[in-house]
């Protein structure tokens, strides 16, 4: 009985040590590692999470980051102006479009205005190196990383999609926008805007003067 008793006191420490460590692990990991960092353009964009201070210090510096771009939280926000002041005190320059859940008002299109705006911060040479993240660095990331691939790299929105599927996941939310979005966003912003620049080249192409005979 006295032996039985010893094991199960055992089993229970050790289980209460496990759950301890990983309790640990799971909210430390964050304050050590980058979360979520992924490279999308080397040398130019990076994407990820809102970070802790020191992995934040660590991408900032490591990777010559000149522009951040936070796509989360009022500017109220105690992350926001955690992250406002750093880039006061590292020198970079920091961009807040908080892209959030505009469903209520009835009107999607404030979502691609948001998202227009983001990707010009992407896609500017002036800005980059550059990272930029919303607050879990999956959602709302991924779809600005869409609207950049579609509308300044050429690619479909089926490329673009699929580049997230294989890395991040296409996540589907029921509160907030999600990547079902840039369907809309593709037809109504994406494609008119490369009509647009077709037309505008095909205008600014110097006509060949017919062949003169003499």
């Amino acid at each position: 009985m006295v032996s039985r008793r010893k094991w199960i006191r055992r089993g229970l420490v050790g289980a209460l040590g496990c759950l301890t460590a990983q309790q640990v692990w799971r909210h430390g990991h964050d304050y050590v590692f980058a979360d979520q960092f992924a490279v999308v353009v080397p040398g130019k964009i990076y994407r990820g999470a809102w970070q802790q201070s020191w992995p934040m210090r660590r991408v900032v510096e490591n990777y010559k980051v000149k522009t951040v771009l936070a796509l989360a939280h009022p500017p109220t926000h105690p992350l926001a102006i955690r992250e406002k002041a750093m880039a006061r005190e590292l020198g970079y320059r920091w961009v807040h479009i908080p892209i959030v859940d505009q469903r209520g008002e009835g009107d999607w299109r404030v979502i691609s205005d948001l998202l227009e705006e983001a990707a010009a911060v992407l896609a500017d040479p002036k800005n980059q190196p550059v990272y930029f993240h919303c607050h879990h660095g999956i959602n709302r990331t991924s779809m600005v990383q869409i609207a950049y691939r579609t509308k300044y790299c050429g690619w479909t929105l089926e490329q673009a999609t699929e580049e997230i599927s294989q890395t991040f996941g296409l996540v589907e939310v029921s509160h907030g926008p999600d990547y079902r979005h840039m369907e809309s966003f593709y037809r109504e912003r994406v494609l008119p805007y490369r009509q647009a620049q077709a037309s505008q080249a095909a205008v600014q192409t110097p006509q060949r003067e017919p062949a003169r005979h003499f």
